[in-house]
């Protein structure tokens, strides 16, 4: 009995680590990361970081210097990415950038592109009027600059005040 007794902290402590939540994996990319919790994926292809929790919740995010980007302005960047994803025509945002909505695979995407002296983004997302998944927005709000400028730059563009 005595035994039995002195294993329960042991089996306390095996189900308070499994009851807890998986924890995020940091990724990181040429000029950010991302926590990316369970039940989200990641994968980059062409410098384009796409994070999917589910067929119809995912992020796609690219940063590019001004010289990566082929030093275009946002608006011509986008005219050229909306050329290629036979997208709408790019419109003025409200963050001083260039925004345009496509359709890929039966998905309709609204993408936003916006530029300051030395970074341009590229930020697309499901046009859906569902709400992220808990573990989508959580990806979503880790992403971080590997170093100041760009954090700050992703800061205004990402999370405006």
């Amino acid at each position: 009995m005595l035994k039995k007794f002195l294993m329960f902290p042991v089996y306390c402590l095996v189900l308070l680590a499994l009851a807890l939540p998986a924890q995020a994996k940091e990724v990181k990319f040429a000029h950010f990361s991302i926590d990316v919790p369970a039940g989200c994926t990641t994968q980059e292809k062409d410098g384009v970081v796409t994070v999917t929790a589910s067929k119809e919740a995912f992020f796609s995010i690219a940063l590019y210097t001004k010289g990566e980007a082929g030093n275009l302005s946002d608006k011509d960047f986008a005219a050229k990415l909306s050329r290629q994803m036979k997208g709408g025509t790019p419109e003025p945002s409200e963050d001083g950038g260039w925004t345009f909505t496509a359709t890929s695979n039966g998905m309709l995407m609204n993408v936003d592109v916006v530029a300051d002296h030395d970074y341009l983004i590229m930020f697309m997302s499901d046009a859906s009027d569902k709400e992220w998944p808990a573990s989508l927005q959580t990806a979503y709000d880790s992403i971080t600059g590997n170093d100041d400028k760009i954090d700050t730059f992703l800061k205004r563009i990402l999370f405006p005040e």
